[in-house]
This record gives structure tokens, C-alpha cells and sequence, in this order.
């Protein structure tokens, strides 16, 4: 019985399905990584309570236009059903949610902090990226999680994107003196491209049923 799918396989297909088919998921991590990316930059123009609720404000916009565009475009493709009924794909996305939520805290957290402890007979450079390295490789390990998980190949891509995205901006802040996480930013904008690759992808693979008249 080769042809039909185990009961794991096919509960991760249905994950897949239900959040990560449609590409939308990915456009909205990406798009909150490249707001990250430019937190370190508005913060010095807006001051930190400002900044932070600018942040937050557009944080809740992107939600509500990725829940928007999913009921528009996703809904009547997949059905709303399909799309709602499985326990899994719901424990899946608020599990995503949370990761990312802690991973955005986080990233905030060391957007506001420019000393790191030292370490006692280390280099010098790994005693002021201690914490950043810390910090890159978590997001790795988060990513490689869910890619497991779930069963999605590029959550890996996107945990070395953004994982070494951070790292690479916290060095450029401490040794350039850059405020605007470039790298972060960069690595957002193409999980952002990848997400709207699967989106049309996702669109032309699934037309919206029409019946016909009688």
C-alpha cells in the first residue's frame, strides 16, 4: 500500500496546507523581520516608547491584512472547512505565532542593548557578540524545529536567513556603528519574495471553483 500516505504524512500535509500552501505566512514573517531590521534606525529618530508603539501598530496591521488576504484569496480556493478543521494546523499557528512573538521580543530586546557581558579569557570579539551568537543560533535551532515538524524544507533556509541576518547586523552595530540592521532587513525581504513566489504559485495551482449556470 505504497501509494497512500501514512497518518503522520498526511497530518503534516494538512499543515502545510492550511498555513504554508498559500504563501502568505511567509510574507508576513518576512515583513516583520525587515520592521526589525529598521527598528534600531526609527528608534534613534522616534525614541523608544514612540518607536515601539509605531512597531506595535504596524505589527497589527500586517496580521489583519495577512488574516484579510487569507479569507479573500485562500478561503474560497481551499474551502473554509479545509482550511479550519484540523486541530493540528491550529496548534501549528499559534505555536508560530508564539515562536515568532518571542523571537520579535527578543529581537527588540537586543535592539535596545549595546553592551554584552565579557568573557573572562575569550577573544574580544566573541566577548561583545556573546549574546548575539546566542540569540543567531536559538533561531536556527527554533527554525530547524518547525522545518522538522512540519515538514516544510525552507523554514531551514529562512532560520540561517534570519539567524545570521542578526548576527551580521549586531556586528555591524558594534564594530561600524550602524543603526539600520541591513543584513536583518535583507534577509526579511527575501522570505518576503518567497512568500509572494508562493502566493501567485498558489493562485494559479488552485482557481477559484465557479458553478455553472443551469
Amino acid at each position: 500500500m505504497t501509494g497512500q500516505m501514512s497518518r503522520q504524512e498526511a497530518r503534516r500535509r494538512v499543515v502545510q496546507l492550511g498555513t504554508f500552501e498559500d504563501g502568505l505566512w511567509d510574507i508576513l514573517l518576512g515583513k516583520v523581520f525587515i520592521l526589525l531590521g529598521i527598528y534600531p534606525l526609527t528608534r534613534n529618530l522616534l525614541g523608544p516608547v514612540l518607536n515601539l508603539v509605531l512597531f506595535l501598530g504596524i505589527l497589527a496591521l500586517l496580521v489583519v491584512a495577512v488574516s484579510a488576504a487569507r479569507r479573500i484569496f485562500s478561503v474560497p480556493r481551499l474551502g473554509l472547512a479545509r482550511l479550519k478543521s484540523s486541530p493540528l494546523t491550529r496548534v501549528t499557528r499559534i505555536a508560530l505565532l508564539v515562536a515568532t512573538l518571542a523571537l520579535v521580543l527578543a529581537t527588540l530586546f537586543m535592539a535596545g542593548t549595546a553592551a554584552q557581558p565579557a568573557l573572562a579569557g575569550a577573544p574580544t570579539w566573541l566577548g561583545r557578540l556573546s549574546v548575539d551568537i546566542f540569540f543567531s543560533a536559538l533561531i536556527i535551532f527554533i527554525f530547524t524545529l518547525f522545518a522538522h515538524f512540519t515538514g516544510v524544507p525552507r523554514l531551514h533556509l529562512y532560520g540561517w536567513l534570519i539567524g545570521l541576518g542578526n548576527l551580521a547586523s549586531a556586528a555591524l552595530m558594534v564594530y561600524a556603528g550602524h543603526t539600520f540592521s541591513l543584513p536583518l532587513a535583507l534577509a526579511g525581504l527575501i522570505v518576503v519574495l518567497t512568500g509572494v513566489s508562493l502566493f501567485l504559485r498558489f493562485v494559479r495551482r488552485y482557481p477559484v471553483a465557479t458553478q455553472e449556470p443551469k
